[in-house]
């Protein structure tokens, strides 16, 4: 019997192209997927259908049978149940392109006559199996005898005929990947679209603050009809638009920012560690504790030796030195 119905699985995996091309018209492309992945804790089931509802029933089922918010999915519809398939996307971590061959056999409206139906694969490493039947769905893992065993003892389960489909890597690479649909696809959508609308804020408001300009420029013109002197007004204005962009670019925040990364750099260098950045009135003054190192390192970057230290030595640079010569003149 099994024989038989191994050779019905190409028309099953034409049937299941029709479902494999909804989601990618869903989900994007599935150019990226490169292998197949039976993940460890796979799990599948069916939830009730919730017209205009379907992914977030189905999101909601997976996540409780996972017990995990971060989960992957994919489903298919048929009648009014949701069958899935549902992995947490952590087992996914060191196969982030593979697919599930399962998900190609999940029932859609145009099998359900053919079922009940049992899938099986075997490997040297892997013995796998997945039931699914009119109301239920189920996934077995085990070795290969006890596996066998139970793909063996379905039809008496059921007490009707059971076709028995066995897959293997020649057979899975003829049929069509159906992706995982993950939490991590929604987080980067809406970072791309909060990007967008970020974007399209700032073009709008440069568009407006230019049409203003121009507005401004052209009232001027219509009122003093004083074309040298706008002229003039309009060069002046630029070079002030220019030096606001230079300034704003140029901030004391981000200068500060740089000095700090280069000490800190520079230190790392030499295995050194900061223990004092402080910025007073707009000058900076640092101490740090480094090993024996060259004075030539240590002057570099602006240090300078304050004293010894059971780690090697502590250094500054000149606005330490002078503060610690104050500290000891209160003293």
């Amino acid at each position: 019997m099994s024989d038989n119905n191994q050779e019905e699985v190409g028309q099953e995996e034409n049937r299941k192209a029709v479902s494999a091309s909804v989601l990618k018209a869903m989900f994007g492309g599935i150019s990226d997927i490169e292998e197949f992945y039976f993940p460890p804790d796979i799990v599948a089931g069916i939830c009730p259908r919730v017209s205009g509802k379907d992914e977030e029933v189905v999101w909601n089922a997976a996540a409780e049978a996972c017990d995990s918010e971060r989960v992957s999915i994919v489903w298919s519809v048929a009648g009014d149940k949701i069958w899935y398939l549902a992995t947490k996307t952590s087992d996914l971590a060191l196969h982030p392109h593979s697919w599930c061959p399962f998900a190609a056999f999940l029932p859609d409206s145009g099998s359900m006559g053919e079922l009940p139906c049992c899938y099986t694969y075997f490997s040297e490493d892997l013995a796998i199996m997945m039931v699914v039947s009119e109301d239920d769905i189920h996934i077995f893992r085990g070795s290969t005898a006890i596996v066998k065993a139970k793909s063996e003892r379905i039809a008496q389960e059921y007490n009707k005929e059971v076709k028995i489909v066995n897959m293997d890597p020649y057979k899975i690479a003829q049929m069509h990947p159906v992706p995982w649909y993950s939490l991590s696809l929604f987080e980067e959508r809406e970072r791309r679209v909060l990007a967008g609308i970020s974007v399209a804020v700032g073009i709008v408001i440069t568009v407006l603050s230019v049409l203003i300009w121009l507005a401004a420029n052209v009232y001027m013109i219509a009122v003093k009809r004083d074309y040298k002197e706008i002229a003039e007004r309009n060069e002046i204005k630029m070079m002030q638009f220019i030096r606001t962009a230079d300034q704003a670019r140029i901030s004391p925040l981000r200068e500060q920012l740089s000095t700090f990364l280069k000490i800190h750099d520079s230190l790392f260098a030499i295995n050194g560690q900061l223990i004092v950045y402080e910025i007073e009135g707009g000058s900076i003054r640092w101490k740090a504790v480094v090993p024996a190192v060259a004075s030539e390192k240590i002057t570099a970057f602006g240090g300078q030796f304050i004293s010894p230290s059971p780690d090697g030595a502590i250094i500054g640079n000149d606005a330490q030195v002078r503060h610690e010569e104050r500290q000891r003149e209160r003293n």
